[in-house]
């Protein structure tokens, strides 16, 4: 019903900010990832926004991009999991970490949300196992890595056959990928390298 919002933010709070618009403040329930993007109190901003009825209220659910928003949405798609655990979740892991996380079946990082239990964080894998883009994510990292260029197809292959041999190696997937997400990669860095210096990398986790 409503795509976003776009006004002066008011107020920041734990769990929601205010956005003033044509003197109505609206109240908009974010995640911690959300609120730590925001600019200062009287800015301008704009956020995605996601209206969920109740039947005594009506809520408005608000993310600084479409991703955290599309995974937000993905996540009221698990069985036993509300907007407060949604929410909950984002606020403790980014998209990439849910991805990694779901991709290497790392149920301990989604119950180590608040209100989120060992059997729900299992069901969040399942329900999202394909339904996540593992791909999407280290391309996301690779093209912040080389600052917009558009030469990121090699890189991409570099990296998905770097975390296939960690995996094979006995490494799990999510541990690999977290790993790799933080190692600095051009078009000139080969495989070989890539993994030598991933296991180095692994070895500090």
């Amino acid at each position: 019903m409503f795509a976003y919002i776009r006004g002066t933010l008011a107020d920041i709070d734990e769990n929601f900010v205010i956005i003033e618009n044509n003197g109505i403040g609206y109240s908009v329930s974010s995640s911690m990832n959300t609120i730590r993007m925001l600019p200062n109190i009287g800015s301008e901003v704009k956020l995605n926004t996601k209206l969920i009825p109740k039947e005594d209220s009506l809520t408005l659910y608000g993310f600084y991009d479409k991703e955290e928003l599309k995974m937000f949405e993905l996540l009221l798609s698990v069985s036993g999991i509300g907007p407060k655990g949604a929410l909950a979740i984002l606020s403790s892991m980014t998209v990439s970490d849910i991805q990694f996380a779901v991709a290497g079946g790392d149920a301990k990082a989604f119950a180590a949300a608040p209100g989120v239990g060992k059997k729900t964080a299992e069901r969040v894998i399942i329900d999202l196992k394909d339904k996540v883009d593992i791909i999407g994510a280290f391309e996301a990292k690779i093209t912040s890595d080389l600052s917009g260029t558009k030469k990121v197809a090699p890189v991409t292959t570099v990296k998905e056959e770097v975390l296939e041999a960690l995996v094979a190696l006995g490494y799990s997937a999510s541990n690999a990928a977290r790993a790799l997400d933080k190692m600095t990669i051009t078009d000139s860095t080969t495989t070989e390298q890539l993994l030598s210096d991933t296991l180095k990398q692994m070895s500090f986790l």
